[in-house]
């Protein structure tokens, strides 16, 4: 099966006028909140002034090491807001954010799991040289919503109705549109970076500019993951939509 990359878009932009309210909620706490402690986080990150692989990735390790419980919550964090903005547009309309929030919790650990696993494939298949771990995420990146669906199918259910719907050209298309998403809002974030730069070296106020720097960078990064989840949850939903014509 193949969809097209408009109709995933348009979907997604019905997706975002019907549900808009909750939607900003969830990505504020669950995207927003936590990429700015991110962005906070790697501000202390002090690398060595060397070119040394070895130093670098000795200065990398300590930091991930000295600050693995935080990353671990952010990490967690930003995957149980994605789950409940599945919950919220494939567990049926009219739903209260507290309602969103109870099931999301309470389905938590399968959609971890379930993570757990795509992760460890795309990392097997990173290290056969790049295009079988793209295969992985392309082909497994409707587990997500297939599980929101149809939590009563289990983590093995939810792989094997993801995989079904990314048939043909479906899991490569959404690769490329997260790519997309991904890229503008990283040009975004380099963009407003050198303006918040220039401002500052003008007039001499760094120190104000930085925090500002953050909170941008940290809702254009929870405005991309948001439309990430909305353009899943609209390829689940066509992906599954019967054929027209003959």
């Amino acid at each position: 099966m193949s969809l097209p990359s408009r109709g995933i878009l348009a979907d997604a932009v019905t997706l975002w006028r019907a549900e808009r309210e909750l939607l900003v909620a969830l990505a504020g706490m669950f995207f927003v909140v936590p990429m700015l402690g991110a962005a906070l986080l790697l501000a202390g990150l002090d690398l060595p002034a060397t070119e040394d692989p070895e130093k670098l990735r000795t200065a990398l390790t300590a930091f991930y090491t000295a600050n693995l419980p935080a990353i671990l919550a952010i990490n967690i964090a930003i995957d149980f807001g994605g789950f409940a903005i599945f919950n919220l547009y494939l567990q049926g309309g009219g739903r209260t954010l507290g309602e969103v929030l109870l099931i999301t919790l309470r389905r938590f650990p399968a959609f971890f799991v379930l993570n757990l696993i795509a992760g460890l494939f795309f990392s097997f298949g990173l290290s056969l040289f790049v295009i079988p771990g793209l295969f992985v995420v392309a082909r497994t990146w409707l587990a997500g919503p297939a599980l929101a669906a149809d939590p009563a199918a289990g983590v093995l259910g939810a792989f094997r109705e993801g995989w079904r719907r990314s048939a043909g050209l479906t899991g490569f298309a959404l690769l490329g549109l997260a790519s997309m998403v991904l890229f503008l809002a990283f040009g975004l974030v380099i963009v407003t970076g050198g303006i918040l730069g220039t401002i500052a070296a003008l007039i001499g106020g760094a120190q104000a500019v930085a925090p500002v720097s953050y909170l941008v960078t940290a809702l254009l990064g929870g405005a991309a993951w948001a439309a990430l989840a909305l353009i899943r949850v609209a390829a689940y939903r066509l992906a599954g939509a019967p054929r027209q014509g003959i």
